[in-house]
């Protein structure tokens, strides 16, 4: 079967393509991410489940044509979630709980709405007007708001609260009750008001358990692609998996 890349292009085009499209770093992630595959057995019954599974009523030629994939791509493709869950849970699962109550003020989920505007006068006429009723946090931030605030009239979020910078955003949200406001605040250049919508308090189970464990596989993985990139690849450790765990 013709291969569709090498009759378009030839290595030469493609090393500068990679280059010019800064590509290459995520062409060693994938590598990395395959090296962990090569390490993490899985059971010839589960992949052809999951070969079922995807192809449903279509043809496997078909599907490989349309694609341009080889059967070997087409396992690749299923195998290598599974492969890093696998190897992500057994080498970053244990402690993860300690790790979680270590950090858990920093895992709440917050939704606030935000208005910052640079004249302290304004910041405080718009604040006397929305604890009058006057105006709403979504016109005030529609109209005197910059940056993303202004397009999203002022809402942001859900997003972990342990995200937010400078710290003391953290201690006004955490300070405040659903739906109520703060005075103006100034944070550097701006003057700044702030409203929780939500605190939602981060709970230990196993969407939390996913989560941190995806986080330090990707920690994992950009530090060893950091280093293959500084020329460093024969320090890295070799990439190990326990299939009796």
């Amino acid at each position: 079967m013709l291969n569709i890349m090498d009759s378009l292009f030839t290595e030469f085009e493609v090393s500068a393509l990679v280059r010019r499209m800064e590509i290459f770093p995520k062409l060693v992630r994938r590598q990395q991410e395959e090296l962990i595959l090569e390490n993490v057995p899985i059971s010839a019954e589960w992949l052809e489940e999951q070969r079922q599974a995807f192809l449903g009523d279509e043809i496997l030629s078909d599907l490989l044509a349309k694609r341009g994939w080889s059967e070997s791509d087409l396992d690749t493709h299923l195998l290598l979630p599974e492969a890093l869950r696998r190897f992500s849970k057994q080498r970053f699962g244990p402690g993860l709980e300690d790790t979680f109550l270590a950090t858990q003020g920093g895992r709440d989920e917050v939704i606030y709405s935000l208005l910052r505007v640079r004249d302290a006068g304004l910041a405080r006429e718009l604040w006397i007007r929305l604890e009058e009723g006057e105006t709403t946090f979504a016109e005030a931030a529609h109209q005197h708001g910059v940056g993303e605030e202004a397009q999203r009239k002022g809402v942001i979020g859900p997003m972990p609260i342990g995200w937010l910078q400078p710290q003391v955003l953290q201690e006004i949200l955490r300070s405040l009750r659903p739906g109520q406001l703060s005075a103006p605040r100034q944070l550097g250049e701006w003057h700044v008001l702030l409203r929780l919508e939500q605190l939602k308090p981060a709970r230990f189970d196993e969407a939390m358990r996913e989560q941190m464990q995806q986080e330090a596989l990707n920690a994992f993985l950009d530090e060893r692609v950091k280093r293959i990139l500084a020329g460093e690849a024969d320090t890295l450790q070799p990439i190990h998996y326990d299939p009796e765990l």
